[in-house]
């Protein structure tokens, strides 16, 4: 039995896949994750949590941090049509965030 057949015959059972996620969700993710490492790398919490800062105080790579905000950005850029604007906002504002952030510490 192929997988084409077997994913159609175990379709709307729990627990069973229903297809790859939309890409929309994927690229949503993705975001979050990038913009959850710069944070990491910045040595700082995600803007807008309550993550005790000193968890995130173990050193800055601000090479890593810019390079996640990067391509965070080229990826909204790329996938910015297809986002909800609640969504698309969400990424933009804690991007805009990350950045003035990395611009702050670039300057220490």
């Amino acid at each position: 039995m192929d997988r084409a057949s077997s994913s159609r015959e175990n379709e709307g059972e729990p627990g069973t896949p229903a297809g790859p996620p939309p890409v929309r969700v994927l690229t949503f993710t993705v975001l979050s994750l990038l913009a959850d490492a710069a944070a990491a790398h910045l040595g700082t919490p995600l803007p807008g949590t309550d993550e005790d800062s000193a968890k995130h105080a173990k050193g800055c790579d601000l090479t890593e941090a810019r390079l996640a905000i990067d391509v965070a950005n080229a990826v909204l850029a790329a996938a910015r049509s297809a986002m909800d604007s609640d969504e698309r906002l969400a990424i933009e504002g804690l991007l805009t965030q990350l950045q003035v952030e990395y611009v702050r510490r670039i300057g220490k």
